[in-house]
């Protein structure tokens, strides 16, 4: 067989067109055509993932057409799930195919509600996402300190129930002396009465020996208000009454019912790459409103190798009404790499 130059010079070309037709495509009400790998519809955001830009997010009330070479589960807006392909058809519509014997008739795209929804959308199990961080530092000569810190947490949810349990802690030395030990560990179930609103039940315990405090145990229930949730970005709103028993080392042990509030809030940056987050979480006594502490955890997340992360947070821990001579007010600046499932 006879090879020419010219059609060596094609075959970088036959490859491009051949790659791009196996491609998912997207068209917009602008007329863009996006071509990719469509991963995920939630929260009316299609997650389309190039070549060229990685994953990136596009509003679903701006695509005019979908068509996607493979398979993909779908679920329509009144409960329908199927495994199908994606045609496009006129007027925004699009027909799913099923092998070779069912095919829908056109469906328009504001009546797809998910593509590849989690299992807890469809009820056939519970999806599994949490994180495990560890920061470390040590100086040696002129300076002689070292500093540990953990972050590790798992959330199970399922259609109607969350599952959360977590500890975060820290541990630092200085000339051979220990300055600074806390540890929280924490759990909490949520029961969603409707794709909003749900109530919960939570427990936490910690311990931080340089404000006098030995265990804070707390018990409470409430309601929340899910805002969003998705892999892109959540936010939630929770308020409720807690009991917290105190057991301080030298101060006197206490124990009152407070008033709870909590916000926790994260949300990707340019595409899927970089992660802000902010958890909230704080206490009033009901008996006395100037009695009240709560903490904060603020930073952001960047991918390194596959699921490994790095994190830059900035935390706050205060406490209006110390026991004896503690300040009012920890606040620790943390970097740490850790795995993300």
């Amino acid at each position: 067989m006879r090879i020419t130059h010219a059609s060596l010079a094609a075959a970088p070309l036959c490859l491009l067109l051949s790659t791009a037709s196996l491609a998912d495509t997207v068209v917009m009400k602008s007329g863009d055509r996006l071509s990719g790998s469509v991963v995920t519809l939630q929260d009316d955001v299609l997650t389309l993932d190039t070549s060229y830009a990685g994953k990136i997010p596009i509003k679903w009330s701006e695509v005019a057409s979908l068509e996607t070479t493979g398979t993909a589960r779908f679920k329509l807006r009144d409960g329908t799930v199927m495994q199908a392909q994606a045609k496009a058809a006129a007027d925004a519509n699009v027909v799913l195919r099923s092998g070779e014997i069912i095919t829908t008739s056109p469906i328009a795209l504001t009546d797809v509600a998910y593509i590849n929804p989690p299992p807890e959308v469809t009820g056939e199990g519970l999806s599994m996402s949490g994180r495990a961080n560890l920061g470390f530092s040590a100086n040696r000569g002129n300076t002689d300190n070292s500093q540990l810190m953990y972050d590790v947490e798992a959330v199970a949810r399922g259609i109607d129930n969350r599952f959360t349990v977590g500890a975060m802690g820290e541990q630092k030395d200085e000339d051979g002396q220990e300055t600074a030990r806390n540890n929280n560990a924490y759990l909490k179930y949520d029961h969603f009465f409707s794709k909003k609103w749900y109530g919960y039940a939570n427990t936490s315990f910690e311990e931080d020996r340089f404000k006098d405090l030995n265990l804070r145990a707390t018990l409470g229930v409430g309601s929340g208000y899910q805002f969003f949730e998705s892999e892109l970005q959540n936010l939630s709103l929770e308020g409720g009454i807690t009991y917290v028993n105190e057991d301080f080392d030298t101060g006197e042990d206490q124990g009152f019912a407070a008033g709870r509030w909590a916000i926790r809030y994260d949300r990707f940056l340019f595409g899927t790459t970089t992660q802000f987050f902010h958890v909230q979480e704080g206490l009033v006594s009901v008996e006395d409103p100037q009695d009240f502490l709560w903490q904060s955890q603020t930073g952001l997340r960047f991918p390194l190798i596959e699921d490994l992360k790095a994190t830059v947070q900035y935390n706050i821990d205060y406490d209006n009404n110390p026991s004896g001579n503690a300040k009012k007010t920890d606040s620790a600046y943390i970097m740490s790499v850790g795995y993300a499932w």
